[in-house]
């Protein structure tokens, strides 16, 4: 009997030490807080960090509202749903101490890209021959959150409130008026500023009735874990441009690789409802397969390829990769398919009276070129500075002056990539010969081109 009563004290003090480790509480000690950011998710508690390293903050309470249970990270089976993290991010993660998580745990370093088109074998390459230069990451969505997670736990002037739905916002019509913020379990929050990292669906930007651009584009990704057959280094992302959507595989480890297939709906649903080897059959048949090659297409772009060859255009560097390398086959896939629909959205308004949105809730894109989660780290990145600004230059943190340079700053950013991501997609899309030799022709040009590969991989970047 003693045994067991001291077994539940240990039990009941763990429990105590965890809540308290991250700040689990249904109701706020305090009904007021300076910050509220809305939503977790990746770019929410980057969000929560980065207010939290920020010295001008050292007096300010800040709240992070999380609809969902706080889950243990858990790396017995890779995650479905993965990044693919440009330096910009990873710079990100690395300044708010993030990063050394994600070593700690698992990631995977790709060192070359190789996108062609299924219409005509036109081909783009990024890397050095030697694979000698990192020019992305893949990380798993759950391991970046829990990195960030981790973190959080060092910043006192953070708290975390799981379980937390928000039901109402009620923004400020004045200036001198505080955000009201109604929670599911009824209890009620005010806050200076509201953060809205509340995905595509976000609940704010309703609330800030600011009009949303949106385009669904009938297609779904199909996710899932590929076991594939070379067991030697794997460090190069594939995709290939399908009449459908694009197919993509990104590398997790030396025997694993993630899938991001996109397709129409109907095709989606008869993908999900595969036996595993039938999808591996059918995995296979879309990256090998030459049943889409259009035979006049494919001999304007090798003609036209010899022609830059013979009027030396092709300016690559001597150490830069000029190959094309055969993908590697699908051997079977690690537990189940699974598949998210795709659309585009833009809020025309990122911000209002002492609101603003950040990631999916201000845009979202196709996944064809891995830049989501790229944009709203950049989001956090953009809104920290100017709350950094206007708290220098002895303004609120709040002030709408600041953080309408923040969406003008973003825009600029956000808008160009989200164009050329949607005409990517439109181009992609169709098996038209003048559109097929269009981008076939654009591809051959601009793999020969150092100068525009290099400015390319700056602007997924930035």
């Amino acid at each position: 009997m003693a045994g067991f009563c001291m077994n539940r004290f240990f039990l009941s003090f763990k429990q105590a030490c965890v809540t308290r480790s991250f700040r689990f509480n249904h109701s706020p000690a305090a009904t007021h807080y300076d910050i509220i950011i809305s939503g977790g998710g990746m770019v929410g508690f980057a969000m929560a960090c980065s207010l939290g390293r920020n010295s001008c903050l050292k007096n300010k309470r800040i709240l992070l509202l999380e609809s969902s249970n706080y889950k243990e990270l858990n790396l017995t089976a890779y995650n479905h749903r993965v990044c693919s993290l440009n330096l910009n991010s990873k710079l990100l993660l690395e300044s708010l101490g993030a990063w050394q998580h994600i070593v700690n745990a698992r990631y995977s370093p790709v060192k070359k890209m190789q996108v062609w088109d299924a219409g005509s074998d036109a081909v783009i390459t990024f890397g050095r021959a030697n694979l000698s230069e990192e020019i992305a990451w893949i990380v798993e969505n759950d391991v970046i959150q829990d990195s960030l997670v981790k973190e959080l736990h060092h910043k006192n002037q953070v708290d975390v409130q799981y379980q937390s739905k928000v039901i109402n916002y009620k923004l400020p019509k004045h200036a001198d008026d505080a955000v009201h913020v109604t929670l599911e379990d009824g209890s009620h929050i005010t806050t200076d500023l509201i953060i809205g990292a509340d995905g595509y669906n976000s609940g704010l930007r309703q609330a800030m009735k600011t009009q949303y651009i949106m385009h669904d584009y009938n297609q779904m990704a199909v996710v899932a874990t590929l076991r594939i057959s070379e067991s030697t280094e794997n460090v190069t992302a594939w995709q290939k441009f399908l009449p459908s959507g694009p197919i993509a595989i990104l590398p997790l480890s030396n025997d694993l690789s993630s899938l991001v297939w996109s397709t129409d709906k109907k095709s989606a649903q008869h993908l999900l409802h595969l036996p595993q080897e039938i999808f591996t059959d059918q995995i296979n048949q879309a990256i090998w397969s030459n049943q889409d090659k259009n035979r006049m297409a494919q001999n304007v772009t090798e003609k036209f390829f010899q022609l830059l060859k013979v009027c030396r255009i092709n300016s690559r560097e001597e150490n830069e990769t000029d190959t094309f390398q055969l993908p590697p086959s699908v051997v079977g896939i690690e537990g189940h398919q699974a598949a998210f629909p795709l659309s585009f959205g833009h809020s025309v308004n990122y911000v209002s009276h002492k609101a603003v949105l950040i990631g999916d809730a201000a845009h979202r894109i196709h996944p064809l070129a891995g830049q989501g989660v790229n944009l709203g780290f950049g989001d956090v990145v953009a809104l920290n500075q100017v709350i950094n600004e206007a708290i220098d230059n002895g303004s609120d943190h709040g002030n709408c002056l600041y953080l309408q340079k923040y969406q003008s700053n973003r825009q600029l950013s956000n808008l160009p990539v989200m164009a050329v991501v949607h005409g990517l997609h439109l181009l992609y899309g169709t098996t038209s010969l003048p559109q097929v030799l269009l981008r076939s022709l654009g591809l051959t040009l601009a793999d020969s081109l150092s100068s525009v590969k290099k400015f390319m991989i700056q602007r997924a970047s930035a």
